[in-house]
């Protein structure tokens, strides 16, 4: 299967509105993505100073702007969905879902730079990065 990573975040995607809309707790995905690129933000920061790379204000406000940019865009799809659209929120929501893998996958990218996430993470986080190939077994 080609890109085999878009499937994996679409399907987080679909199941994450699926709580969204079954338990009512609309919001809730997006709470945790704003605590996991915290910590991605973090983690990144601990990496390159385990790594002894050179720490730019240019690199770490580039991740900031991303990150920001990140929070804005499922901020809109939210307000555009509750306001305008009103529905739930269970779109924002996934949304929301499909970024907290995405942040998951670059906090096992942190870990695994700073050596204490095994090696064989390193097929997994290939594989979420499109970076697999054209098959994956």
């Amino acid at each position: 299967m080609e890109r085999f990573d878009i499937f994996v975040k679409s399907g987080v995607a679909i199941a994450t509105g699926l709580f969204s809309i079954l338990t009512q707790n609309f919001g809730i995905p997006f709470a945790v993505l704003i605590v996991l690129l915290i910590l991605d933000f973090v983690s990144g920061i601990l990496a390159a100073l385990y790594s002894k790379e050179k720490l730019g204000s240019h690199r770490g406000w580039r991740g900031l702007v991303k990150k920001s940019h990140t929070i804005l865009l499922v901020g809109a799809v939210a307000l555009v969905e509750l306001y305008t659209l009103n529905t739930g929120g269970a779109l924002a929501d996934g949304i929301a879902g499909a970024f907290i893998t995405i942040e998951l996958v670059s906090l096992v990218e942190n870990g695994r730079r700073m050596g204490i996430l095994p090696e064989a993470l390193d097929k997994f986080v290939d594989v979420m990065k499109g970076k697999a190939g054209d098959k994956v077994e």
